[in-house]
């Protein structure tokens, strides 16, 4: 399995309120979720990209393209970890 990740560099923020709380509490549980499935992982991708917010779905594109590029860079070493 090829597990992709896109690291978020970690900022401290204050939370002004309940919605910053939840929105907190959000990310925090879809990194614990992502580090879980990554235990499985033959592959992993880490692909670096600017800093966006995890709900933040207006820069789709952006991770798509980034994702496809970096794939093409790594693939000898993708088919090599995992034995194709």
């Amino acid at each position: 399995m090829i597990c992709i990740l896109f690291p978020k560099e970690e900022q401290k923020k204050e939370e002004k309120n309940m919605i910053d709380v939840i929105h907190t509490s959000i990310e925090l549980m879809g990194q614990e979720l992502s580090n879980y499935e990554l235990e499985g992982a033959d592959y992993l991708l880490k692909i670096e990209t600017i800093n966006v917010d995890l709900l933040d779905i207006s820069k789709i594109d952006y991770f798509y393209q980034k994702g496809y590029e970096q794939t093409k860079k790594k693939m000898n070493d993708i088919i090599k970890s995992i034995n194709f």
